[in-house]
This record gives C-alpha cells, sequence and structure tokens, in this order.
C-alpha cells in the first residue's frame, strides 16, 4: 500500500494524496501527521514568508498553525479537498498573530535602537525578488496571489480559504497582477527605488 513510503516520497506526493492522508490522520493514524507536515509545511511557510517580516515570525506562525490544525482535525470533513481548510486556518493564525503582535507593540516601549550592520548588497541587474514584489500589493491581492502562484491553489480553493466569491479571486488576482506589471516595467526602465512603491 502507498501509505508506507518515507518521508521523502511524501512530499513529492499528488496533491489528491493529501486528502486521504487528512483522513487518516482523523483516524489516528501515527504516519498521516509526518505525511501531512512534510507536503504541506514548505508550502505554508512560502504563504507565511510572504506577509511578515521575518523568517522566526513565519517559522511560529507556521508552528501554531499545525497545533491548530491538530488541535481541530475532527472539523475536517473527508471527501472535502483539504487545501482549502488548511490554508482558512492558516489565514486565521496569520491574522491572529497579526493582532497580537500589535497588541504588544502597542504597550512596548523603544528603546535606543544599536546600530545594525549593513546588509551585504551586490549588484543585481535581475529582477526583483518575488516576495519583494508581492510585498508592494495590498494585504488582500498578496494573501490571493500567495495562494493561486506558490501554494497550487485553485480559484474556488482560494476563494473558500478567504471566504470570498470566486468573482472577489479573480478581482483581487487581476488587480494584483495589473500593478505587480506595473511594477515589473518601472524596474525595467530603472526608475524602481528601494522603498518607491
Amino acid at each position: 500500500m502507498e501509505f508506507g513510503l518515507p518521508e521523502s516520497a511524501v512530499a513529492r506526493r499528488p496533491l489528491v494524496d493529501l486528502d486521504r492522508w487528512m483522513e487518516r490522520y482523523q483516524q489516528a493514524d501515527p504516519k498521516a501527521p509526518t505525511a501531512l507536515v512534510a507536503a504541506l509545511s514548505p508550502a505554508l511557510l512560502r504563504f507565511f514568508r510572504s506577509q511578515v517580516a521575518s523568517r522566526e515570525q513565519a517559522d511560529d506562525l507556521l508552528q501554531e498553525t499545525w497545533l491548530r490544525i491538530h488541535r481541530v482535525r475532527h472539523t475536517y470533513r473527508p471527501g472535502e479537498p483539504v487545501l482549502p481548510w488548511v490554508y482558512a486556518i492558516a489565514r486565521r493564525v496569520r491574522v491572529d498573530g497579526y493582532r497580537r503582535t500589535r497588541r504588544i507593540t502597542m504597550h512596548e516601549i523603544v528603546m535606543e535602537v544599536l546600530p545594525e550592520r549593513p546588509a551585504q548588497v551586490q549588484p543585481r541587474e535581475m529582477l526583483p525578488a518575488f516576495d519583494t514584489l508581492v510585498a508592494a500589493l495590498p494585504e488582500s491581492q498578496r494573501e490571493v496571489v500567495t495562494m493561486l502562484k506558490v501554494g497550487g491553489l485553485s480559484l474556488e480553493e482560494v476563494a473558500r480559504a478567504t471566504s470570498c466569491t470566486v468573482g472577489g479571486v479573480k478581482q483581487k488576482a487581476h488587480r494584483a497582477y495589473e500593478r505587480l506589471r506595473k511594477l515589473l516595467q518601472i524596474h525595467a526602465e530603472g526608475e524602481l527605488t528601494g522603498g518607491a512603491q
């Protein structure tokens, strides 16, 4: 049976198998959590990295997502696609993380900041990184583009994960693509500076 494959084979498994792994996870199969974490964590980490400032925050959000998935795994409906369910949980974790961070920073006192070493800057004549481009998008557009292009979700799955209509997802994606085209055009013309748009 294919469920006994090693962890490296699980990461390359088609997304259709994720639904079966989730069902097995609900039935307390000890191999299922490992398979799901191996298959979904890279995409979830990219989802969080595109929306938070640091790798550490993204890692924390990923860990919180898996804890929440574990606690609410009984709410998954067998036969339904698992990706929209997982991304909906990840989205809620991100929102909760943002609220928690904002609440904490509102009560912190700003102290003198130690100067940081300048980052190693190497001249590049390549296109800007995906994360840099996507950071210029409004939150809702960034979320949709990340789920569609990085997470590989369908329009229907993104709509379900964001509690939006398919038409709304299409509109957000279209506006995001238009903005990204403008940013790339500006960059190609040499007018894009480090902080502009």
